[in-house]
């Protein structure tokens, strides 16, 4: 076993390594940790007799466990507490309880989960197999090398030598892209500078159509007065470029508070990693009650871009776009304009209609129908 089978961390548990034998007689390699030497040396001493007598994962007792024992003995009680979601989980794993329930937990292989994997492809979409294959692999880890508890100890681990799921597949999944949500002219109008970090974050996305990260890492080193730019040293596509520094953009930056660093947008001296709740802050005082996210402002400002006539060469310098179908995506019209289009086409019809009037029976039918 080795001079070093127990061990104290740095944390104060004591760390077991051990020898067991899997359901196959491989030999296999295991750890714990206890609270008190005692209780270590309790578990190394009965591990190295049933390693030494050849018996098959641990004690015999384990060995010979049902998947009914294992989940009502030992997963039930401690998902109920540590998993979230537990209710969809629980009825879930009462249809494993009835399919495996008399079986050994050791004896459960790879082949018997494929199978039932390809029984669900007859009735079930690929993101609730997904599903249902993460739960068993939770099961499976929590009974092959345990998990940790809230206060960091190992829980559960030993029942079985192999993880039966590691070779398991989860299908992928393509999950339809959320249409960009574009903001109204009045929704812009309601955002107006008081003070705070999030509307400020808000209005240089607006004016800039900066992403969220190259916006929080805007350091006052990239930004040069004499040219009048923002230089952006790091994009997303891994290339540099300049944003224009327009009177907007300069003044939100003079607003920001010095504290010492050089990121604009900061915190204590550290920069922002995270704006989500100061952002919904800013739209709640705004009065925009609708779903919006920082990057639709992004989406608004290529959108007004492009209905205004701004070429789309143009577009792509400002935007940082590489192709013109990353341009396109961008090129989200807002529907009030449409409204406006479809109003005016309207009108041309009805003067059509009137024009035609009076004339022979068949062009007004036509134009009526």
């Amino acid at each position: 076993m080795g001079t070093r089978a127990i061990r104290r961390d740095t944390n104060g548990q004591y760390r077991v390594n051990y020898y067991f034998r899997d359901q196959h007689g491989q030999k296999r390699r295991g750890r714990k940790w206890f609270r008190t030497l005692h209780l270590a040396e309790t578990f190394f001493a009965d591990r190295l007799r049933e390693f030494e007598a050849g018996q098959k994962i641990g004690t015999r007792e384990r060995e010979t466990l049902t998947v009914k024992q294992f989940l009502d003995g030992h997963y039930f009680p401690w998902a109920t507490k540590a998993r979230r979601g537990w209710e969809r989980e629980m009825r879930f794993l009462r249809l494993v309880e009835r399919r495996w329930g008399s079986r050994r937990l050791c004896d459960i292989s790879y082949f018997d989960i494929e199978k039932w994997r390809l029984e669900f492809k007859e009735t079930a979409c690929a993101a609730s197999i997904r599903k249902y294959l993460a739960w068993l692999r939770a099961m499976f880890r929590f009974a092959h090398t345990g998990t940790k508890d809230e206060d960091g100890h190992i829980v559960g681990g030993g029942f079985i030598g192999d993880d039966p799921m590691s070779k398991i597949k989860s299908p992928s999944v393509k999950f339809p892209t959320r249409p960009p949500t574009i903001l109204a002219p009045e929704e812009i109008a309601q955002i107006k500078p008081d003070g705070t970090r999030g509307t400020d974050i808000a209005l240089f996305a607006l004016y800039s159509g900066m992403r969220k990260g190259e916006i929080l890492r805007v350091r006052y080193s990239d930004i040069d007065l004499v040219a009048g730019v923002v230089r952006i040293p790091i994009s997303k596509n891994n290339e540099p470029r300049i944003v224009p520094l327009t009177p907007e953009l300069s003044a939100i930056i003079d607003r920001q508070p010095r504290d010492g660093s050089d990121y604009v947008f900061s915190w204590k001296g550290k920069p922002i990693k995270n704006c989500r709740t100061s952002f919904r802050l800013a739209l709640k005082r705004a009065g925009i009650t609708r779903r919006v996210r920082l990057h639709d402002f992004r989406h608004t400002f290529g959108s007004y871009l492009a209905m205004n006539g701004v070429d789309i060469d143009e577009r792509m310098t400002l935007m940082g776009h590489k192709t013109y179908e990353a341009a396109r995506i961008y090129t989200h019209y807002y529907t009030k304009k449409l409204s406006e289009t479809m109003t005016l086409l309207t009108k041309a019809y009805d003067g059509v209609k009137r024009k035609t009037k009076g004339q022979f029976k068949g062009s007004g039918v036509i134009l009526a129908g």
